[in-house]
């Protein structure tokens, strides 16, 4: 945990261990959603992994909005398209880091500095499977809430993850009973 924390630029306490990316992004938009139930609106790209994109697909069977960012045919995202949207009731952003298959890298901690002060209370979330290893991640002094990894992209074995939980940001866990992570 010491370790992962060092390496991420965040304090120890704010890492939890899963079993996979898959894992940290459900408990990521899962969890906040639940914790802010009065906010039922999530904003995404429409080129993130699927292990976010069926969360969405699911949410919105449940009666949550969601607002899918485009993306140019060169793979830039529409930032304006992305601010335009963030509104009162909008719970979490939540954009990859690095496209998985376009190589496409984004630029989460600008955005999720010009998304807060547009709405302060907004949750930002980054999934940075693809971005971990490849390109330096300091959250330090960084405006990400919640940052999703995969074990096995820096050699640790499969069925290894990580969400980074900034401290003060509620999500509600939907694992009840031990308390260690």
């Amino acid at each position: 945990r010491r370790q992962a924390a060092a390496a991420l630029g965040c304090k120890p306490a704010e890492i939890v261990f899963t079993s996979c990316g898959t894992e940290s992004n459900n408990m990521a938009l899962l969890g906040a959603l639940a914790a802010h139930s009065k906010k039922r609106h999530l904003i995404t790209t429409a080129v993130e992994h699927s292990a976010v994109l069926k969360v969405t697909k699911h949410l919105a069977s449940q009666g949550f909005e969601i607002t899918y960012v485009p993306v140019n045919k060169d793979g830039v995202l529409d930032e304006d398209f992305l601010l335009k949207s963030v509104r009162p009731d909008t719970c979490l952003v939540s954009v990859m880091w690095a496209n998985n298959e376009t190589g496409a890298v984004f630029p989460v901690e600008d955005l999720a500095r010009k998304v807060k002060a547009k709405e302060p209370g907004v949750l930002f979330h980054t999934d940075a499977v693809q971005a971990i290893g490849k390109i330096p991640i300091d959250l330090g002094n960084s405006p990400i809430d919640l940052l999703s990894l995969s074990g096995h992209k820096l050699h640790a074995p499969k069925g290894v993850g990580l969400l980074v939980i900034r401290r003060g940001t509620k999500i509600k866990p939907f694992l009840l009973g031990g308390t260690q992570e």
